[in-house]
């Protein structure tokens, strides 16, 4: 059995997104901690004063004040985050967007759907992916879940 991602965090100002996120959470695991921040700086403000990181960290890509691409380039520069696990989320699977994810450092690229069954196995394939052999993946790895 894989090991399951436990302290998740999720920056996503979408309060029906975040509802949905949470319901499949519980669902996977009751041993999972989730938390929730509005918005990109809030996400940067906490990860650069905790000593509690997560395990992972889910980032929706439009979000006010800064977005998810512009968030994920702020946590790579922090030294402790540079290869930390980091999937992108969302509703689009425009080619630029992908692409400036994948060059800005993201692990995966989720594709949010609508169906909550597929939510539910996105977020947990997520949670119990080997991050620590994702480096060693090759090009033709699947980078885009879902879509």
């Amino acid at each position: 059995m894989r090991t399951l991602l436990k302290n998740i965090f999720l920056a996503e100002d979408d309060t029906d997104d975040v509802f949905f996120f949470k319901l499949a959470l519980e669902d996977i695991s009751n041993d999972c901690k989730l938390t929730v921040f509005p918005n990109g700086q809030e996400l940067i403000n906490r990860l650069q004063e905790t000593n509690d990181a997560p395990d992972i960290l889910f980032l929706d890509i439009n979000m006010p004040g800064l977005n998810g691409l512009e968030t994920l380039g702020l946590v790579r520069e922090l030294s402790v985050f540079e290869s930390f696990p980091v999937v992108i989320c969302s509703t689009s699977s425009n080619e630029a967007s992908i692409r400036k994810a994948k060059e800005n450092g993201a692990g995966r690229y989720m594709i949010k759907p609508s169906d909550f069954n597929k939510l539910h196995d996105m977020i947990e394939r997520m949670l119990t992916f080997d991050w620590k052999s994702h480096c060693t993946l090759k090009e033709s790895e699947e980078f885009v879940i879902g879509g």
